[in-house]
């Protein structure tokens, strides 16, 4: 079996000549065909003064519609050459791993051989242009990914050392990204052509980082960590809760349950549904954070017993969501909500196999959607009535028992009228109004229109215990009056 073609990835270092290696050097000057990802390098001079000849990829930059097009073409032409000549040598800037994505797709390929050459990375010039050791914690990214908006790669709590930072463009579109996190006023460094003698490091803002004219290939941009107390989230909020349960922490915390906290978990629930039906957004973003609170009390109590801890939740959510929607993880084609919800079950009931559709729905819900989720259920697997008008019916039907009820004065009222409301809720179903909505609706309605009673009677000095029947529904029809106007 005849041997793999070589591709020898050696690195030019982050500079001029006296940061190349000394094997990289040799294998450069040597008989093989030499092919650099670009040409704007400062080594690139003193090769061409030492006769060494070398083909580029710079073409490609201008061919391709995207970066990740150039770096699987080079690898594609690398291949190829390889292939022709039997051995090559492909050199990059820096370090041939550290940031470079044609390498990293090369290694990948079954066709050649990658042979690897270490060298000086630029990272080695960042930190001693920032006199920082890279053991307290770095994130190294890729400008343009994180200007792409991907905000899970950012860690605040670790330095971040952001390279390819080569157009004022892109550093409007990176400042956007990173003030999601961090404040407009947080110092960052700007490191600028790093190995040349022009080498340089701006201290600025975030918020002046684009309007500053010094990018190009050799510029990197270093964004330190932020101060616990400046850092907005989960593993924080998790970390707080742990020390308001620990044993230095809050007696009231300390004393909670999973029961004791239940009643919270409804009443937090319910509040932020209230900040939804007024449409008042700012408080519904306070409230959801109560809610935030009572998942990470829960979470806590569930990792002091050893049972569960918030990475369970998770892991079980995330699973859940991607299992539950092949349409968009997987293969499967759904176009309409309805076919997204029977396509939901089908995975439920799966999921649940051999337990009651009915032993889903919780018991604890409002009585309301309780009996609305009871039917849905029921009806997707096909006990439904065919037309509103059935229903209808029914509920003619369930009236009149309770009026039989009324009249002769035997027979279980409160069942009879359970299943009057029974019906209600199905014609609504029906109907598609949502029944909670339309009763908190009236509710209010009948509570604004009886404000106004209070306020007509308080006004003219009014008792309205003291009004007949008749003189409160006058009041009551002028309210609705109102109301109109």
């Amino acid at each position: 079996m005849s041997a793999l073609p070589i591709v020898h990835c050696l690195g030019l270092g982050p500079g001029n000549l006296n940061l190349i290696t000394l094997e990289a050097w040799e294998i450069l000057r040597g008989p093989k065909r030499v092919f650099l990802r670009t040409s704007e390098h400062p080594c690139v001079k003193e090769m061409k003064r030492a006769g060494i000849h070398f083909s580029t990829f710079d073409h490609l930059y201008e061919k391709g519609e995207s970066l990740e097009e150039v770096y699987h073409s080079i690898a594609d032409l690398l291949v190829e050459e390889a292939s022709k000549w039997g051995e090559i040598i492909y050199a990059t800037p820096g370090h041939p791993l550290v940031a470079e994505k044609a390498v990293s797709l090369l290694l990948r390929r079954r066709q050649v051989q990658v042979i690897l050459h270490p060298a000086v990375s630029f990272l080695d010039l960042v930190f001693e242009a920032l006199q920082l050791d890279p053991v307290e914690g770095i994130a190294l990214l890729d400008a343009g990914e994180v200007a792409s908006g991907n905000l899970a790669r950012l860690e605040p709590r670790l330095a971040m050392v952001i390279c390819q930072l080569d157009s004022r463009d892109l550093a409007s579109d990176l400042k956007l990204t990173l003030m999601e996190i961090y404040p407009p006023e947080h110092k960052v460094k700007l490191l600028l052509s790093l190995g040349t003698p022009r080498k340089k490091v701006v201290e600025i803002t975030l918020a002046d980082l684009d309007r500053k004219d010094c990018f190009d290939h050799l510029t990197t941009l270093f964004v330190p960590p932020l101060a616990e107390e400046d850092i907005f989230d989960f593993k924080r909020l998790f970390s707080i809760v742990a020390k308001l349960r620990g044993p230095d922490g809050c007696p009231w915390d300390r004393k909670q349950t999973h029961e004791t906290l239940a009643r919270h978990l409804i009443e937090e629930s319910h509040e932020a549904i209230e900040a939804i039906r007024k449409q008042d957004w700012e408080h519904l973003s306070e409230e959801l954070g109560d809610v935030l609170l009572q998942v990470a009390l829960h979470a806590q109590l569930g990792k002091e017993k050893g049972v569960f801890d918030i990475t369970d939740s998770l892991r079980l959510i995330e699973e859940k969501l991607i299992r539950r929607h092949p349409h968009v993880f997987g293969e499967a084609k759904l176009r309409t909500p309805e076919e997204v919800i029977a396509r939901w079950e089908k995975i439920k009931s799966e999921e649940q196999y051999g337990s009651s559709a009915m032993e889903t729905v919780s018991p604890d819900l409002p009585a309301l959607l309780y009996a609305y989720k009871l039917q849905t259920r029921a009806a997707r697997l096909g006990f439904d009535w065919d037309r509103v008008e059935e229903v209808l019916f029914k509920l003619e039907e369930e009236l009149s028992e309770i009026r039989e009820i009324v009249e002769k004065g035997m027979g279980n009222l409160q069942d009879e009228i359970g299943d009057l409301l029974f019906s209600i809720v199905n014609i609504c179903r029906h109907l598609r109004v949502d029944p909670e909505i339309a009763l908190f609706r009236s509710a209010t309605k009948f509570k604004r229109r009886f404000r106004y009673m209070e306020e007509v009677c308080l006004r003219e000095g009014l008792s309205m215990e003291e009004l007949s029947l008749e003189e409160l529904d006058n009041l009551w029809e002028e309210s609705k009056r109102w109301e109109r106007e």
